[in-house]
C-alpha cells in the first residue's frame, strides 16, 4: 500500500524513544519524511491540536481535512497502512483497552525507559505530567522481571557450578536504590527507583539469555566472562547515563 502524504506526526525530538520509532515509520514506509515533523520546529498556529493531550499522547494531522488524532489512534492510523489487521484487533475491547494502558505506561515513563544523557531545552516543552500512578506501575513491573531474569540466571550458574547458596540473595541489590532515594522528594524518589528496575532489568535479561550458553562454553571459559564483561561494560553505560539524566533534571 502506497504511503498517505496527506498525514503527519508531530514527535518530541527530545524522547530517544519517539525519535526512535518515528524514524522507524519513515525508514519503513509508512510516513513520509517530511511529514515527521518535531515539536521544536513546529508552528503551533499552523495546526489546531490540543498541545497538552499531545505531551502524553502523540498527534496524528491530516493535512487536508485538519483533523487530529491522538495516541493508540494515531498509531493504528500509520500501521494500518501495511498491516491491515491492526484495525481489526482495536475492535476487540480488552485488546484495545489493553494496548491504550500500555501506551500510557510507556507515554508517562518514555523518559525513564530511554534516558538520554544529552539535553536541551526545546522551545515547546513536551515532557509527560508525572504520574505517580504510572512511574510505580513501571518500577513494580521492572523490579519484578529484573529479578525474575536476574535469580534464574544465578540458579542456572549456581547449579552448573554446584554453588551451594540462595540465589534469592542476590535481590539485596535492591537495597542501594532504597539508600539512595531516602531522603529525596517523592518524584526523585521515583525516578531513582525507576532508572535503578530499568538498568536491572537490562542487565538481568542479558544475564538470563548469557546463562542458557553457559554449557556450552564450558570448555572455553574465556567467551563466557567476555560476554559478561559486555554485560557488565551495557550496565555501567546505563548507569553513568542515568546517573546524568537525573543530575542533569533536578539541577536544571
Amino acid at each position: 500500500m502506497k504511503t498517505n502524504n496527506n498525514k503527519a506526526i508531530i514527535y518530541d525530538d527530545n524522547c530517544p524513544l519517539c525519535k526512535a520509532y518515528t524514524s522507524a515509520f519513515v525508514k519503513g514506509g509508512f510516513l513520509q519524511k517530511e511529514n515527521r515533523i518535531a515539536f521544536s520546529k513546529v508552528n503551533m498556529q499552523q495546526f489546531n491540536i490540543d498541545w497538552h493531550r499531545a505531551k502524553h499522547e502523540i498527534p496524528l494531522v491530516n493535512l487536508q481535512t485538519g483533523e487530529v488524532k491522538y495516541g493508540v489512534e494515531a498509531l493504528s492510523d500509520i500501521l494500518q497502512q501495511k498491516i491491515p489487521i491492526i484495525k481489526s484487533i482495536l475492535k476487540v475491547y480488552i485488546l484495545n483497552w489493553f494496548f491504550r494502558k500500555l501506551y500510557k505506561l510507556i507515554s508517562y515513563n518514555r523518559k525513564i525507559i530511554v534516558a538520554s544523557e544529552e539535553q536541551h531545552l526545546p522551545s515547546i516543552d513536551c515532557t509527560p505530567d508525572y504520574s505517580f500512578l504510572w512511574r510505580w506501575l513501571l518500577i513494580i513491573i521492572c523490579y519484578s522481571l529484573s529479578n525474575f531474569f536476574i535469580v534464574t540466571a544465578a540458579n542456572r550458574v549456581f547449579l552448573f557450578y554446584k554453588i551451594h547458596q540462595w540465589p534469592w540473595l542476590i535481590t539485596c541489590w535492591m537495597i542501594v536504590p532504597v539508600i539512595l532515594s531516602m531522603q529525596c522528594s517523592k518524584k526523585k524518589a521515583t525516578d531513582i527507583h525507576a532508572h535503578a528496575s530499568v538498568t536491572a532489568t537490562i542487565t538481568g535479561f542479558l544475564l538470563f539469555i548469557s546463562s542458557y550458553f553457559l554449557k556450552y562454553f564450558y570448555q572455553t571459559s574465556l567467551v563466557f566472562y567476555s560476554i559478561l564483561l559486555l554485560i557488565l561494560w551495557i550496565s555501567a553505560k546505563q548507569i553513568i547515563k542515568r546517573y546524568h539524566h537525573i543530575k542533569y533534571l533536578y539541577t536544571c
